[in-house]
C-alpha cells in the first residue's frame, strides 16, 4: 500500500510539472500611441497558448477594430490619456494576463482652405491653414524642395500643368497628420466676352469684364452704336465701369467692343461682340 501511495504522488507530481502555464509578453510596434490611428500589437507567448482574448477599458474611446481572439490586435483611441490594454492567453486549463500601460497622445490634424484665382494660366493659388493640435505645420509643393511655415499663402503658377500642394501638420510625439490637394492648370489659353452687364452699383454684375486664361497681353475698345469711341483699356485684368473716358454715365443700350489679346502659349485671338448695359 505504502508503494501504490508513492506511485500515485510520483505521477501526480510529474503531470503537474509537465502542465506549464502560458503567459503572453504584450509587444508594440511603435513606441508612441496616437489618437484617430490604428495601432499594432502582438504577443509574444510560452507554453504554446491556444486561446487569446485582448481587452481595453469600457469606454467608448478606445475601441479593437480588428478580432480581439487572435495572437495580434489592432486598436483605436479617440482621446488622449491613459489606457491599460490586456491580453489573457490560455491552453484550455491554464491561463494567464499581460497587461501593458499605453499613453496616447492627441493627433495633430491637418486642414486647409485652397482657390485658385484663374481657371488658366498663369493663376495664383491662395493657402489659408487652419489646422488643429500642431506644434508646427509645414506647406510643401510639387517640384519643389521648399517649405513654407506660413498660415496665409499665395504661390504663383504661371505655367499650365498638374501639381500638388501638401500640408504637414506636426502634433506632439510625432503624432503628425498630412493633407494634399491636387489641381490642374488648363493647358491652352482663352477668351470670353460677356454679353450683358448692369453697373447699378448693387454689387452684383456692375462690372463688364473679358473672361481669360493664360492672357499675357490684351487691348479692349469699346465703341457706342454711333461708332464713336466710348472706353479702352491694354491690359490683362481691364474692366469698363459704364462711364466713358471722360467719367460721364452711358445710358442703358448696345454697345460694341472689339478685342485682342495673345496667350502665353503663342495663341493669338481678335474678336468683336456687343454688349448690352442695363441700369
Amino acid at each position: 500500500m505504502r508503494n501504490f501511495f508513492k506511485f500515485t504522488f510520483i505521477f501526480l507530481f510529474t503531470l503537474c510539472a509537465k502542465a506549464q502555464v502560458p503567459t503572453a509578453t504584450i509587444l508594440g510596434v511603435s513606441p508612441v500611441v496616437c489618437t484617430d490611428a490604428n495601432s499594432f500589437f502582438a504577443a509574444k507567448t510560452t507554453f504554446s497558448p491556444t486561446v487569446f482574448k485582448w481587452a481595453l477599458p469600457a469606454n467608448k474611446s478606445a475601441v479593437i477594430v480588428s478580432r480581439d481572439d487572435d495572437s495580434t490586435v489592432v486598436v483605436s483611441f479617440s482621446l488622449p490619456g491613459l489606457y491599460t490594454l490586456s491580453l489573457t492567453v490560455s491552453n484550455g486549463t491554464l491561463s494567464s494576463t499581460a497587461t501593458k500601460i499605453l499613453t496616447v497622445t492627441r493627433s495633430a490634424k491637418a486642414s486647409f482652405n485652397a482657390s485658385l484665382t484663374t481657371a488658366g494660366f498663369p493663376t495664383q493659388l491662395s493657402l489659408t491653414d487652419y489646422s488643429s493640435n500642431s506644434v508646427k505645420n509645414y506647406w510643401t509643393y510639387s517640384g519643389s524642395a521648399a517649405k513654407d511655415s506660413s498660415d496665409y499663402v499665395i504661390r504663383d503658377y504661371p505655367e499650365s500643368g498638374s501639381y500638388t500642394v501638401t500640408l504637414l501638420a506636426v502634433g506632439k510625439n510625432d503624432c503628425n497628420s498630412s493633407l494634399s490637394y491636387a489641381f490642374r492648370i488648363s493647358d491652352s489659353s482663352g477668351v470670353t466676352l460677356p454679353n450683358i452687364f448692369s453697373p447699378n452699383d448693387d454689387g452684383v454684375n456692375d462690372i463688364y469684364k473679358p473672361l481669360t486664361k493664360g492672357i499675357s497681353e490684351l487691348k479692349a475698345w469699346v465703341y457706342n452704336r454711333y461708332g464713336a469711341l466710348i472706353v479702352s483699356w491694354d491690359r490683362v485684368n481691364g474692366s469698363w465701369d459704364g462711364f466713358t473716358t471722360s467719367g460721364l454715365a452711358c445710358g442703358p443700350g448696345t454697345y460694341f467692343i472689339i478685342l485682342e489679346a495673345t496667350g502665353f502659349d503663342g495663341n493669338t485671338f481678335k474678336q468683336k461682340g456687343t454688349i448690352t448695359l442695363v441700369r
